[in-house]
């Protein structure tokens, strides 16, 4: 967390603290369930994140995009991912927070600018014109490719992010007939906006340094 730019501290036995300029405070515990440690971070009432269940977690095949690309394989155990997905998850809230965005509004709440600005912070352009009919935000890879997201309940980002239901999230690689061929990307479900939004930065970041 303090690699993301964040105050964090040890405040317990498995408890870091993220101090806020607003004064709220995130709290992430750890705990070893039946299925491995588990990690949970709240502000106040709001679930930031949550680590999902063994039997709910969405692997990616090594030879797809999500898995890093053919002949990448994924090394990564799912404990550790969750720790990363925490971690991520705590500083997207963050960043929204310090800011003081209105996550009903269709303004500086609007999903596809919340993606950009999580996006941003990992330095890949996600690319959303803000207008409430914009359905869904783009990502050129250095490839050449394209990563294309939306919600996939409401098939918008050009929608209040309080409104979230669930990412969608296709990569676009250019055929020789002058179309594209859709690959869909695996995202795991994790309960909360911003734990979602850390599984989809992990999966677009595996896929950008595969093809960097």
């Amino acid at each position: 967390m303090t690699a993301r730019g964040l105050h964090a501290s040890m405040t317990g036995d498995a408890v870091v603290t993220v101090e806020l300029r607003r004064g709220e405070r995130i709290i992430t515990t750890a705990h070893v369930a039946g299925d491995g440690l588990r990690w949970s971070a709240r502000a106040g009432e709001t679930l930031v994140y949550d680590t999902p269940a063994a039997d709910g977690l969405t692997a990616a095949p090594a030879d797809s995009p999500a898995g890093g690309g053919a002949g990448i394989a994924v090394s990564f155990s799912f404990a550790d991912a969750g720790m990363v997905w925490a971690a991520d998850a705590v500083a997207c809230y963050a960043v929204e927070a310090e800011r003081g965005t209105d996550l009903a509004s269709v303004f500086g709440g609007n999903l596809g600018q919340v993606l950009e600005r999580a996006f941003q912070a990992h330095g890949i352009t996600a690319r959303h014109e803000g207008s409430i009919g914009v359905s869904n935000v783009e990502i050129d890879l250095p490839d050449g490719t394209l990563i294309r997201i939306w919600d996939a309940g409401n098939e918008s980002t050009g929608l209040p992010a309080a409104d979230y239901l669930a990412f969608g999230a296709v990569h676009l690689t250019p055929t020789d007939g002058g179309g594209d061929r859709e690959t869909q990307i695996p995202l795991t479900r994790t309960g909360s906006l911003w734990g979602d939004l850390a599984v989809l930065i992990c999966a677009v970041k595996n896929m950008h340094e595969a093809v960097s």
